[in-house]
């Protein structure tokens, strides 16, 4: 093939990056506001699996609202909770991730991944380009 020079002109490379950026912008608070409820379902999950004497680690279990989405605590101050999520003294063997709170955020990520993309789906539409 001969060497020829070949022009390429891109067509609405600067709509599509404000698109990206107003998609961007528009998502990210979309899917906060919607992870909210699973972060409340999934410290539901982790009230429900810990070991019950009084109920009081149980009760600390809880969502707080971020402006990512949600975050998911365990303990609150209570002394033992640490012993109780993961363990390493006293018979009971040490687990790094914990028993309860981490693995139950990790059974979760498959609901937000589908949380996330229900909401990006069809929400938005791409500009139309300006001509050159």
């Amino acid at each position: 093939m001969p060497d020829q020079d070949v022009t390429v002109e891109v067509i609405g490379g600067a709509e599509a990056m404000a698109d990206l950026r107003r998609w961007a912008d528009q998502l990210g608070p979309a899917v906060a506001a919607k992870g909210q409820t699973l972060g409340e379902q999934l410290a539901g999950r982790v009230r429900g699996k810990v070991p019950v004497l009084t109920g009081a680690l149980a009760d600390t279990a809880e969502s707080t609202a971020t402006p990512e989405g949600f975050t998911l605590q365990l303990g609150g101050d209570l002394p033992y909770a640490g012993w109780i999520e993961f363990g390493g003294s006293r018979g009971r063997p040490y687990v790094s991730e914990g028993r309860y709170l981490y693995p139950t955020a990790q059974e979760g990520e498959p609901e937000f991944l589908s949380l996330a993309d229900d909401t990006a789906d069809g929400r938005f539409s791409w500009s139309t380009p300006s001509a050159a």
